[in-house]
């Protein structure tokens, strides 16, 4: 394997045709994603499968009743489901192996044509699957965690794609390398275009002069799976598909196009760094529509995530074709449309309720008045000429965008003035006015820097700051300070471009990475300080959480660590590979009642600060006990609860007999493990 280890996906034009088989063993990928990132993404396994040719054969294997949730996306990928039942408390997890491993080799048996196979697990016992395959003839390739992927396994395969590189590259997306890469690309493209008939250039030709003028830049680091995907995303670019299977490209001929396209450039490049990608104008407006007769007609019916299956539901019973992602995109609007009756405190438990008298004129116009929202909050300029073109498709809706600046500068002019502080910094309301969050801002008012702040180089700082987090917490920490001290003076500027979103980003990373850095040392009176901070600071109403989610889990789980770690008495299962819910379970029912006490008032912390990061771990508990029949996970869910509703859990210590009976429960071999690696 290239460098010894992990071996990275190589471009494979020339394999197009090849045919390729994926199976999921769908109980061991699920559930380490769930704990690790809140759900499993079926697209993104798909995606790397089609990368080795045409996937003519997918399977997964679970238990159906448990993964009800993932049956739509897993249909709409065509994916054939095998149904494996559970017995009693049995898991029965080694059903779910046999049978995979007995089809995985009567396939390989029964289909020589099949050139690829996709092996979506990472449990060793499919090690000896690997080789024999192999020495079939055949090319294996096997998608994992990190930390719930056996080392056998990896070494079996002939390449081994590690999942948590597929959700980092979507957690940490780079505007400005996403600009970089785009002017490389039409770059590329205009010198090459003149060498060629029709100015149609093969794409690996683009390829390779991109790479010959810029080899810094890697699209797949971009969160794109090649080259081709990128310049999909680019509508100025034009993809032509060939026989030989080899795409060709060319621009849009005109100069004025041209020059649209660079003044288009920066909005697209604002709303992209918002979180919003901008949909069709036919395909945005009917399913607004839609959304607007689902909530009139079920209102306080539908969470966020629901009322967008739903529509995909309806659509797909209708034989209308909406993809999922076009619907999620259009439905994410609502959280700074102002719709809604009140506001949820938590996207994914909440259920939405329309204003009353909202006409769906005014409903689909302040969803659509979004985008120049963003574009006013990053302070660039409006011409509504171009973004009449962008969002409408004609230049003569300009009407239509001035309508929308109009709301945008209503609901902009609604937010709460920002406070001044005695020093004569300014800082947005709801973080000035947390003394969680005050620690943070001292650090952030106290940073001196020793360059000149830029756009560009925060975003730089940033990415650095990414890439040592888990290495480096001491120099991850400078690295996000610094581009969170740039980003709070070109706010001050009124810097086109510059984010407040981005400066709560960088300001939550360099909390992750301060807390890492005291938890590490052991002195936890100071990480303290900046967990709660960090929780302070990543509300689920605010627009920087879809930037950090993936980083709560681990930090609620390193948080109540704290706890045993305080009285030397460390818990067996590493925190950053242990679901919060979990830890719980286990802190809960801890045989140190001081230990048990210590996490009741880390967890009563949580309430004041963040109450809805406790309704998630909650509703956690609840799938562990239905579900996976978690010893311990029911009584640690009614104390969490009684503890969310305000009552006092003060004198409620846990029993010998219970502390007993979970120990005992605990080392049965029939109960799902803490751990999930």
């Amino acid at each position: 394997m290239k460098n010894g280890y992990y071996k990275t996906i190589d471009d494979r034009e020339d394999k197009k045709m090849d045919q390729v088989a994926i199976y999921i063993d769908f109980e061991n990928i699920a559930i380490s994603a769930e704990e690790a990132y809140g759900r499993c993404d079926i697209d993104k396994l798909i995606q790397v499968s089609e990368r080795y040719g045409r996937c003519v054969i997918k399977k997964a294997y679970g238990d159906w009743t448990r993964f009800s949730r993932y049956r739509q996306e897993l249909l709409e990928q065509a994916i054939d489901l095998t149904q494996l039942f559970r017995y009693g408390n049995y898991t029965k997890k080694n059903s779910a192996d046999i049978v995979m491993a007995v089809d995985v080799i009567e396939t390989a048996l029964t289909s020589p044509a099949i050139a690829t196979f996709v092996l979506v697990t990472g449990d060793s016992d499919f090690t000896a699957v690997a080789r024999k395959l192999r020495s079939y003839g055949h090319r294996v390739v096997g998608i994992g965690l990190r930390d719930a992927t056996s080392d056998l396994l990896v070494r079996s395969c002939d390449e081994f794609v590690i999942y948590d590189k597929l959700m980092e590259r979507d957690e940490n997306p780079s505007d400005f390398r996403c600009d970089e890469a785009y002017q490389l690309a039409l770059s590329a493209l205009q010198q090459l275009m003149p060498r060629y008939d029709n100015r149609q250039v093969p794409l690996s030709s683009l390829a390779e002069e991109m790479a010959a003028q810029r080899p810094d830049i890697e699209i797949r680091a971009l969160g794109f799976r090649d080259l081709h995907h990128f310049l999909e995303t680019q509508k100025e670019m034009v993809l032509f598909p060939q026989p030989t299977g080899e795409a060709l490209v060319s621009l849009r001929t005109t100069h004025s196009a041209h020059i649209e396209i660079d003044q288009t450039l920066h909005y697209r490049t604002a709303l992209n760094g918002a979180g919003y990608r901008l949909v069709d104008r036919e395909i945005r407006q009917d399913v607004l529509q839609a959304l607007y007769a689902l909530l009139h007609t079920e209102p306080a019916a539908y969470t966020l995530d629901e009322a967008s299956l739903r529509l995909k539901e309806q659509y797909d019973g209708a034989n209308l074709l909406r993809s999922r992602d076009d619907i999620q995109e259009v439905v994410r609007l609502l959280k700074q449309a102002g719709v809604l009756a009140s506001q949820p405190e938590s996207w994914e438990l909440d259920t939405l309720t329309l204003l009353p008298d909202l006409s769906l004129t005014d409903f689909v116009r302040r969803c659509e008045s979004v985008y120049l929202s963003v574009l006013l909050q990053r302070n660039l300029s409006i011409d509504e000429e171009i973004l009449a073109q962008m969002l409408f498709g004609h230049a003569d809706a300009q009407d239509e965008v001035r309508a929308l600046r109009a709301l945008a500068v209503t609901a902009q002019a609604d937010l709460p003035v920002p406070v001044r502080l005695n020093n004569g910094y300014q800082l947005p309301r709801h973080l000035a006015e947390n003394l969680d969050a005050r620690i943070v801002l001292q650090d952030l008012v106290n940073w001196r820097l020793d360059e000149e702040a830029s756009l560009q180089e925060a975003v730089r700082l940033n990415a650095q700051g990414m890439e040592l987090r888990t290495a480096d917490f001491e120099r991850a920490r400078v690295y996000f300070l610094k581009a969170a001290k740039m980003m709070y003076l070109l706010l001050l500027e009124k810097q086109p471009g510059a984010s407040l979103m981005d400066m709560e980003w960088y300001l939550a990373s360099y909390c992750a990475a301060t807390a890492g850095a005291h938890f590490s040392h052991h002195n936890y009176p100071r990480a303290i300080l900046y967990y709660r901070a960090f929780f302070a600071i990543v509300k689920e109403t605010e627009p920087v959480w879809d930037r950090v989610r993936k980083l709560v889990p681990p930090m609620l789980s390193f948080y109540f660590t704290i706890a045993p770690n305080e009285y030397n008495d460390l818990l067996k299962v590493a925190p950053g590979r242990t679901h919060p819910a979990r830890l719980c379970v286990l802190l809960h029912n801890h045989r140190n009642e001081a230990v048990r006490r210590r996490w009741l008032e880390l967890a009563q912390e949580i309430v004041r600060i963040n109450p809805t990061l406790l309704r998630g771990i909650i509703q956690r508990l609840a799938f562990l006990e239905d579900e996976d029949q978690l010893p311990g996970s029911r009584a640690t869910r009614e104390i969490l609860t009684r503890l969310l509703n305000g009552e006092d859990v003060a004198d409620d210590p846990l029993s010998d007999q219970q502390a007993a009976a979970f120990e005992d429960d605990g080392n049965r071999e029939d109960v799902a493990p803490v751990e999930y690696a």
